[in-house]
């Protein structure tokens, strides 16, 4: 069987055994960063009084920000146990073990693509017009499959002999939702004050992801990252894809001792 048709077969079921057993089934991959949404949105702009951001309304801005991270987080955090999910797999001399952290991104991202029709029509409601940078949230999207893939790799192998690795994943993505700019902007005041932090922060090639969907979908800028920041965020990407290739290259043969 061929690569990719290994790939869509086992996305297709891994995306029907999520409906297995629950009334809801696929619907509750995007509930709950929804549901995050709106109570962001309840907290900030409605208790907080936040203002529009740029000119946009507070929950369009948020929710262009948040549907990116959604994706990244809902993968990463499925992808990293693929390999003792798939044990049964990973036994046998002849399977392609690399495809299976794939398959979790791509189920991911099937669910992101549904959460991205809700998106748009909330910004419709929200009087923020179909633009021509609409389209341009496609190269964000490989930009942020291909950072995943790296990483997924990394994680995935390493959970095999660390089962706590899943734990760790979990943590730093909680951690990093608040680091990096979904509910909150680089332009605010008390971050203009410290250009060190700012600095500090924007080494996140996660933040090139979140501008970069709001680029595109509200501000008619998709490419507004100066070329350094492209160079940097592919370079990154680069090294960590390199990085998890290494990892699962050495790590593979010992996969089916352990599980």
């Amino acid at each position: 069987m061929k690569t990719a048709d290994l790939i869509l077969r086992l996305t297709a079921h891994d995306l029907r055994c999520r409906c297995l057993g629950s009334m809801l089934g696929f619907a509750w991959s995007f509930v709950q960063p929804f549901v995050m949404t709106v109570i962001l949105w309840f907290v900030f702009a409605l208790v907080a009084n936040a203002n529009a951001m740029r000119g946009v309304p507070f929950v369009a801005w948020l929710l262009a920000g948040m549907s990116v991270w959604s994706f990244f987080s809902e993968a990463l955090s499925q992808a990293t146990s693929v390999f003792c999910e798939y044990a049964f797999m990973a036994r046998k001399v002849n399977f392609q073990l690399a495809v299976l952290p794939l398959v979790k991104i791509f189920a991911a991202l099937a669910v992101h693509l549904v959460f991205l029709l809700i998106v748009a029509v909330v910004l419709l409601l929200n009087h923020v017009a179909i633009s021509w940078s609409w389209p341009a949230v496609a190269y964000y999207l490989f930009a942020t499959v291909a950072l995943l893939a790296g990483l997924s790799y990394i994680t995935a192998s390493m959970h095999v002999f660390l089962r706590d690795v899943g734990q760790m994943v979990n943590v730093a993505l909680q951690f990093g939702f608040w680091i990096t700019p979904v509910f909150w902007d680089f332009g605010m005041p008390p971050l203009q004050a410290h250009p060190v932090l700012v600095f500090i922060l924007r080494l996140n090639p996660v933040v090139y992801l979140v501008e970069g969907y709001r680029n595109s979908l509200l501000f008619d800028a998709p490419f507004a990252a100066g070329l350094w920041e492209t160079i940097y965020f592919w370079a990154v990407t680069a090294a960590i894809a390199a990085a998890g290739s290494l990892i699962f290259r050495k790590l593979r043969p010992q996969f089916a001792d352990v599980l």
